[in-house]
Parts: structure tokens; C-alpha cells; sequence
């Protein structure tokens, strides 16, 4: 029973990482020229479908550990509960991977318009007086909002999914038992 936690720590850890790759690649989409001149000639209809499937991919793409996670605790214990319990485990590790890393990429790799939160330029007299504010504006304040969503959420969406599941599986037993 214990591994099953770990592993939905793992999964949302590795989720949370590769979320972050994800989102660089919806937004290099936004930023092809090419792309972009073949949208502004397309009809009206056409681009409101694009931004629909690009802001349902961004966050739609969080069901995909979610779901199969509550799916698989619904199997093992048949507690809606527990189901909800994986589903926020999941999020919340996520959650806490996204920002660790997002951390990082400011700290030692640099990005855009960041580059004065480089560890490298510790040396200078302001630099955590520089440093703290953005950290806690992009980092800390979003996490802290982000993660009562994926509580929140992980729940909802946990027991929702847990639930349909076993609704459909008693139909199923349903229709094979008469």
C-alpha cells in the first residue's frame, strides 16, 4: 500500500517536470512567425478553434496522471476518498516540481528578462534584495495559489473520475450478469 503513494509522488513529480517542457512548446507554437502569418489569414472561426484547443491542451493535459491515478486507488480500495486522496497527491507533487524547477531555471540557467536572479551574480552588494521580490511574486505567490487549485481540484477531479468509473463498471457487471 505504501508504494502505491510513493508512486503517485513520483508520477506527479515527473509530471510536474515535464509540464514545464510542455508549456515551452505551446509557447514556441505562439511564436512561429510562419504560423502565426497562416493563422491571421485564416477565417475567424478557425482561430478561435486554435486558442480553444491550445488553452484546453495547457490544462487539460493535467488530467492525463490524475485521472489514472484515482481510476487505479478506486480499483485497489473502492474508496471514493482514497481516489480523491491520489488525485490531490499527484497535483500537489506536481505542483511542487513545477515551481522547484521554474526555481532552478531562474537560479542557474537563467530566463528571459531574469537573467539579474543568476546565482552567478551574487557578488553584487543588492543582488537578494533584487532577487526576493521576483521569487516571491513568480515563485512562492504562485505556487501558494497553485497548489490550493490542485488540493482542491485533485479532489474534485479524483472523485469525480473515481466515481464514473465505478458507475460504468456496475452498468457493465449489469449488462453481463442478465
Amino acid at each position: 500500500m505504501r508504494n502505491r503513494w510513493l508512486i503517485y509522488v513520483a508520477v506527479g513529480l515527473c509530471f510536474g517536470f515535464a509540464d514545464w517542457y510542455f508549456l515551452d512548446l505551446l509557447a514556441s507554437l505562439s511564436q512561429n512567425q510562419a504560423l502565426n502569418e497562416n493563422l491571421l489569414q485564416a477565417p475567424e472561426y478557425f482561430r478561435v478553434m486554435i486558442v480553444m484547443v491550445l488553452v484546453i491542451s495547457n490544462y487539460g493535459v493535467w488530467l492525463i496522471p490524475v485521472i489514472p491515478a484515482a481510476i487505479y486507488e478506486m480499483k485497489r480500495t473502492q474508496s471514493l476518498r482514497r481516489a480523491a486522496i491520489s488525485a490531490v497527491i499527484v497535483w500537489s507533487a506536481a505542483m511542487l516540481s513545477y515551481y522547484a524547477y521554474y526555481a532552478f531555471m531562474l537560479m542557474f540557467v537563467g530566463l528571459p528578462n531574469m537573467d539579474f536572479m543568476l546565482f552567478l551574480n551574487r557578488q553584487s552588494v543588492t543582488y537578494w534584495a533584487d532577487w526576493w521580490p521576483p521569487f516571491r511574486r513568480v515563485i512562492l505567490n504562485q505556487f501558494v495559489e497553485w497548489i490550493g487549485i490542485a488540493v482542491i481540484g485533485g479532489a474534485i477531479v479524483g472523485m469525480l473520475s473515481a466515481y464514473v468509473f465505478k458507475s460504468l463498471s456496475k452498468r457493465r457487471l449489469q449488462k453481463t450478469s442478465s
